[in-house]
């Protein structure tokens, strides 16, 4: 669950930076921007089911009693990445400025990205043996 949790991940970031630059600001969404932006709400959706269902897995082990506050940190900010990306890009269809809010959505992203490297499934856990 947690390589469909990190693979959906990536294909809505790209989807999402895809979507935001096929909406023009003055001549408004390409022919392909509806498309992108339904493919993005649908790994909006795998990322919350996948993150979630891990997020239950973790909580019901109860091995790593410390890394509970961590996975609830992230999972804030996962709701947070995915709120931020589609408010900007509903913004951005209705040619409001977007700038500010763009690279807010980008700081929570690696926020979120840094948290889930640092929990107990991530790789620099499994590297040092945490």
């Amino acid at each position: 669950m947690i390589h469909m949790h990190i693979l959906s991940w990536v294909l809505a970031i790209i989807l999402f930076f895809a979507a935001y630059f096929n909406l023009s600001k003055t001549q408004g969404p390409t022919p392909f921007y509806k498309s992108v932006h339904m493919l993005l709400r649908l790994f909006m959706l795998l990322v919350l089911f996948s993150g979630l269902w891990t997020l239950i897995q973790e909580f019901s082990a109860g091995s790593n009693g410390g890394s509970h506050m961590l996975l609830t940190f992230k999972m804030v900010g996962g709701f947070a990445a995915i709120a931020l990306m589609e408010t900007t890009l509903i913004k951005r269809k209705k040619a409001q400025p977007t700038n500010g809010l763009l690279w807010w959505t980008i700081i929570v992203i690696v926020i979120t990205m840094v948290l889930g490297v640092m929990l107990p499934w991530g790789p620099i856990s499994k590297l040092f043996g945490m």
